[in-house]
C-alpha cells in the first residue's frame, strides 16, 4: 500500500515537470496581467472578476467622458467668476504624488506650505482633510471680477476717434473696466487753466470717451494726483510756492492750505466731467519729498503723509459720495498700528497694490498683505503691460509682462480669502515714467502685449490656445514662422505679428522698423568710430586717417542713411494715424532725429578727412583742451 502511494506520488511530480514550462507561462502571464492593470487603469484587475465589475467599468468610463468634456470647456470665457474649478488636467503638481500607495489608509499629498517634497498623512486625519481642500483650491482657476485697462494719457494723448476702434476690442479681449489719467490734458478751468497743454481734450472729447467707455458696459474710474507726480502744475511759476521743495517740483507741501485747495480744485473740476463714477483713485505714489521744508521738517513724516491722504479722502467721500482709492506703495513702509490710528477704512478708502515683476512677494512680502487684511477690507492689484521695463523702450517685452499677469492672479488667488473683496486687476500702461521724462512705449506698440494679458487674466491662466484667440482678435491671418509654443521667449516682442491688422498697427510695423534700423546704425558707428582705427575721434581732431580705410568705411553709410530717411517718411503717417502733430514730432525728435545728426556729423568729418593731402609728421602735439583737465603741478606731458 505505501508503495502504491510513494509510485502515484512520483508520477504526479514527473508528470508536473514535464508541464513546467506551461505553469511558469501561467505564472508570468498572471503576473504580467496584474501589473498592466495596476499601473494603466484605475479600475483594479480583480475587480473584473467581482460581482460590481461592470459598474466599476462603467463609473470608469463616465469619469473618462467628464473629464474630456471639461478640458474642452478651459478656452470658453469666463464671465465674472473669481475663481472656477479645474479638471485634473490643470493640477500643477506631479499627479502620481495622488496615487494609492500598497497601504490603502496612507496618501502622498503636495506640501502646499512650502512646495517641498509630499507629506504621508493618513486620510482619515484632520490634517489629510485640510490638505485636501486646500489641495483643491490651488486647483481652482482665479478670474478678477473687475480687468481694467489703465490708459496714461498724459504722456501723449490718442485721437478720440482711436478710442471708437481700441475700446470695442478691449471689451472682446476681455476687459470691463477703464482707469483714465489726463494729468495736463484735462481742460481745466479757471485758475487752473495755466496748466493745460495746447493739445489737450476738450469737454466734448471727455465726454465722448466717457460715452465709447459706457458703450462697452465698461467701469470708468479718473485717476488725479493729490501729492506726488504734480510736476504738471508744480513746473510753473504760478505754482512754484506750493511745492515742499523749491529744487524739486514733484510734491506738494502737505502742512498748508493753498495746496489742498489746489488737490479740491482739481477733484471737483475732474468728478464734474464723471458724475457717474463710484470710484476715484487719488494717486499718492513716489512721495518722495516730504518733511523737508519749514513747516515739515520737524513733523513725523509717516504722520504727515497719513493726515493728507485722510484729508483728501474725507473730501471726497463728503463732498462727492465716492470711493478714494490710492497707490500702496508708500504704506509699505509704515508701521500698520501708525496707519490704524487714522481710520481710514472708515472712510471707504481702498488700496490698488501695485508691482510688475513676476514674483509679487518680492516687492509685496505676504506678511504686507496680512497687514493689509487688517486695515483695508477691499483691495485691488495692478500690472503692466507697458511702460515698466525700461524708461526709453519703443517696444514691451510681452513675456515679461504676461509672467506678471500670471503672478498676480496667483497671489490674488491666495490670498482671496484674506479679503473682503479683491476687487480687481488693473493692467497699467505708463506713458511717461514721470511728467518731465520722455516718452517710452506708446500704445499700440503695447496694444499685443495687452491684449494677451487681457486674453489670460480673463480666461484665469495662460495656455497656449490662447494665441489662436490673439490671433482671431488682431486679425493676424496665417502667420508661418519656427517659434511654435515657443514665440513668447524666441519673440518677445512680437516681432511676428507684425503684419496683424489691428488699432494702430502700423505704428507697431514702424517701431520694429526703428528697431532694427537703429541697432544697425549704432552697430556701424561703433564698427568705424570705435572698433577700427581710422575714423575715430582721434583721427578727425588731427585730420590724419588713410584714405583707403576711408573709403572703406563708407561703404556701409548709404544705405543706412537712405535706411534712417525712409524711417522719417514712414513714421510722419503712421504716427498721425493715432496722434496729433506734437506727439508725432516729439516722438520722431527723441528717436530718429539723433541719429540722423550723428550719421551726419559721422559724414562731414569724413569729408573733410578726405580732402588731406598731406600728413603731419609723428609725433603730433598734444591736444590743447587736455589743460584743462590736467593738474599743473603734475603736468608731465609740458602742455
Amino acid at each position: 500500500m505505501a508503495k502504491t502511494v510513494l509510485v502515484n506520488f512520483l508520477n504526479l511530480i514527473n508528470r508536473i515537470w514535464r508541464r513546467k514550462h506551461f505553469i511558469f507561462i501561467g505564472i508570468v502571464f498572471v503576473t504580467l496581467v496584474i501589473t498592466f492593470g495596476y499601473s494603466g487603469s484605475n479600475v483594479p484587475v480583480l475587480s473584473w472578476f467581482s460581482p460590481s465589475s461592470s459598474t466599476s467599468i462603467s463609473k470608469h468610463r463616465r469619469s473618462n467622458i467628464e473629464m474630456s468634456r471639461s478640458s474642452s470647456k478651459l478656452l470658453q470665457p469666463i464671465e465674472k467668476n473669481q475663481i472656477v474649478e479645474d479638471d485634473d488636467s490643470a493640477i500643477p503638481f506631479n499627479k502620481e504624488k495622488l496615487n494609492h500607495r500598497s497601504n490603502d489608509n496612507v496618501q502622498m499629498l503636495p506640501n502646499i506650505v512650502n512646495n517641498d517634497v509630499p507629506v504621508e498623512v493618513s486620510q482619515d486625519s484632520d490634517l489629510a482633510k485640510q490638505s485636501v481642500e486646500r489641495y483643491r483650491k490651488l486647483t481652482k482657476r482665479y478670474v478678477p471680477e473687475i480687468r481694467m485697462v489703465h490708459l496714461d494719457l498724459k504722456g501723449a494723448p490718442p485721437k478720440v476717434s482711436y478710442f471708437k476702434e481700441l475700446f470695442p476690442l478691449l471689451a472682446r479681449a476681455g476687459a470691463n473696466g477703464i482707469l483714465l489719467e489726463f494729468e495736463d490734458v484735462f481742460p481745466f478751468e479757471g485758475d487752473l487753466r495755466h496748466a493745460v497743454t495746447r493739445n489737450a481734450y476738450s469737454k466734448n472729447d471727455i465726454k465722448t470717451i466717457i460715452q465709447l467707455a459706457h458703450d462697452q458696459q465698461f467701469e470708468v474710474i479718473p485717476l488725479i494726483q493729490s501729492f506726488g507726480h504734480l510736476e504738471y502744475f508744480l513746473k510753473l511759476q504760478q505754482y512754484r510756492h506750493l511745492r515742499e521743495v523749491d529744487e524739486f517740483p514733484q510734491a506738494i507741501c502737505p502742512s498748508r492750505d493753498e495746496p489742498f485747495k489746489l488737490v479740491t480744485q482739481i477733484i471737483d473740476q475732474v468728478m464734474a466731467m464723471f458724475p457717474d463714477s463710484k470710484y476715484l483713485h487719488i494717486g499718492c505714489d513716489e512721495v518722495y519729498h516730504i518733511g523737508m521744508c519749514d513747516r515739515c521738517k520737524n513733523k513725523d513724516h509717516d504722520d504727515l503723509f497719513l493726515t493728507h491722504v485722510q484729508k483728501v479722502s474725507s473730501y471726497v467721500k463728503s463732498r462727492h459720495q465716492i470711493i478714494p482709492i490710492i497707490w500702496d506703495d508708500m504704506l509699505r513702509q509704515f508701521n500698520p498700528d501708525t496707519i490704524k490710528k487714522f481710520n481710514l477704512h472708515k472712510l471707504g478708502l481702498e488700496i490698488m497694490i501695485w508691482t510688475y515683476i513676476d514674483d509679487i512677494y518680492r516687492f509685496i512680502p505676504y506678511s504686507q498683505f496680512v497687514s493689509y487684511s487688517e486695515l483695508f477690507p477691499n483691495i485691488w492689484g495692478a500690472s503692466a503691460f507697458k511702460g515698466a521695463f525700461g524708461e526709453t523702450l519703443t517696444l514691451p517685452n510681452v513675456k515679461m509682462h504676461l509672467d506678471n499677469q500670471i503672478a498676480w492672479l496667483d497671489a490674488m488667488k491666495e490670498q482671496s480669502s484674506n479679503f473682503k473683496k479683491i476687487r480687481g486687476l488693473v493692467i497699467t500702461g505708463w506713458q511717461r515714467y514721470d511728467h518731465l521724462g520722455t516718452l517710452c512705449e506708446l500704445l499700440p506698440s503695447g496694444l499685443p502685449s495687452l491684449i494677451l494679458d487681457l486674453l489670460t487674466i480673463t480666461n484665469g491662466r495662460y495656455e497656449s490656445g490662447l494665441m489662436d484667440k490673439f490671433d482671431k482678435l488682431m486679425n493676424c491671418g496665417k502667420i508661418f514662422h519656427s517659434f511654435g509654443n515657443n514665440i513668447l521667449t524666441q519673440d518677445s516682442t512680437f516681432f511676428s505679428k507684425s503684419n496683424c491688422k489691428f488699432p494702430g498697427s502700423d505704428i507697431f510695423r514702424l517701431m520694429h522698423e526703428f528697431e532694427s534700423v537703429n541697432k544697425r546704425v549704432d552697430k556701424y558707428l561703433y564698427d568705424v568710430q570705435i572698433h577700427k582705427a581710422w575714423l575715430t575721434e582721434y583721427n578727425v581732431r588731427h585730420n590724419i586717417s588713410n584714405p583707403y580705410r576711408i573709403n572703406e568705411g563708407l561703404q556701409d553709410y548709404y544705405s543706412l542713411s537712405f535706411g534712417l530717411k525712409a524711417l522719417l517718411k514712414m513714421a510722419i503717417p503712421s504716427l498721425g494715424q493715432v496722434f496729433d502733430n506734437y506727439t508725432t514730432y516729439e516722438w520722431i525728435e527723441q528717436k530718429i532725429y539723433p541719429q540722423l545728426i550723428r550719421m551726419e556729423k559721422f559724414y562731414n568729418d569724413t569729408i573733410q578727412l578726405q580732402k588731406a593731402r598731406v600728413w603731419p609728421k609723428r609725433p603730433l602735439e598734444p591736444l590743447s583742451d587736455l589743460k584743462r583737465f590736467i593738474d599743473n603741478d603734475n603736468n608731465e606731458i609740458g602742455i
